[in-house]
């Protein structure tokens, strides 16, 4: 990661195409005011509450700030609102990784019809093919590097999809995905964008109905799957986004043993005590990987430490 970014250099992006590189796109335009659907708050998407001036850099959430206590500010303030869990010097190393990415920008608004409920909604990309994993070169680096290469078959594919709103070029990207359960694709790049094609959800891979196992993202269950091997295996539920914390919920407020694996940062922590309030049996396992962030950074630790153990191991011979 580069050590050192120009904080100014950020502040000439428009927010407008930062967050239309993080697949969200105004709901209406007034005058040099872009409206948008808060994507930093858990909302009902009914009334559009950030609001964007890209000519001054700024931004503004009227329904209030989310878990950070930011509001607004300028495009670093809107980074560290919308990745809490990252440090000031991650999230100008993300700001730029996103906006350095080689895809078309989309047009900050197009003074068309109104726009759909499924436009609203964030249904931008649209599905070319898919593929098992292990043909994309740069797909098949990303997956060994987070350690899960090993247990990604049948539960990974690689997905090429496109972005329905860019008009003028039809470029196919590409992506790790998996299905959810409204079977559709959720889906991470090797740069760490994360979206869906269709409508979000929960993932679900049905094991035994009593035993229940939780995590955020998928690459933590596999990062789990391949620390542990169960055997019975239980159900696991990937909320994907924790905004999918009511439907992990109402899945699994019935399950007499439920397990949480959720990130060790504040969000992660909010929404394992909101898991556990509602359902009472739930138990927090983030003591397991208590020195990491989460799950597949405890594994990276280890698979790291084990290559160096290895390393020396060769060179004393």
């Amino acid at each position: 990661m580069p050590k050192y970014v120009n904080v100014d250099d950020l502040r000439k992006i428009p927010i407008s195409e930062f967050l239309a590189r993080l697949g969200h796109h105004p709901v209406r335009q007034s005058g040099k005011e872009l409206f948008y659907h808060s994507m930093l708050r858990e909302t009902k998407q009914d009334t559009p509450s950030l609001t964007v001036w890209d000519k001054g850099g700024k931004w503004i959430d009227r329904g209030g700030p989310n878990s950070t206590g930011i509001q607004g500010g300028s495009i670093v303030q809107l980074g560290l609102a919308y990745w809490p869990q990252h440090s000031f010097v991650e999230v100008l190393n993300k700001i730029k990784e996103i906006c350095d990415m080689q895809v078309s920008i989309i047009p900050a608004y197009k003074p068309v019809k109104p726009p759909t409920e499924q436009d609203q909604k964030g249904y931008i990309f649209d599905l070319v093919r898919t593929q098992p994993i292990g043909r994309n070169f740069v797909l098949t680096k990303y997956l060994e590097e987070r350690g899960i290469w090993d247990v990604a078959n049948g539960h990974l594919q690689e997905i090429y999809y496109r972005n329905r709103l860019d008009f003028k070029n039809k470029n196919i990207f590409y992506a790790i995905g998996w299905k959810n359960d409204q079977n559709n694709w959720e889906f991470s790049n090797a740069k760490g964008f994360k979206s869906s094609i269709g409508k979000k959800g929960i993932s679900v891979v049905t094991g035994n109905p009593d035993h229940a196992v939780l995590f955020e993202g998928y690459m933590d269950y596999l990062s789990w799957l391949k620390m542990n091997r169960p055997d019975p295996a239980p159900t696991v539920i990937v909320m994907n986004s924790i905004v999918q914390v009511k439907n992990a919920i109402e899945r699994v407020k019935d399950t007499p043993r439920v397990d949480v694996y959720f990130d060790n940062d504040d969000p992660g922590r909010n929404c394992t005590q909101r898991l556990i309030e509602a359902v009472p049996q739930a138990k927090d396992r983030s003591g397991v990987y208590r020195a990491y962030k989460d799950y597949n950074d405890m594994l990276r630790a280890v698979l790291s430490e084990e290559e160096l153990l290895h390393q020396r191991a060769v060179y004393r011979r």
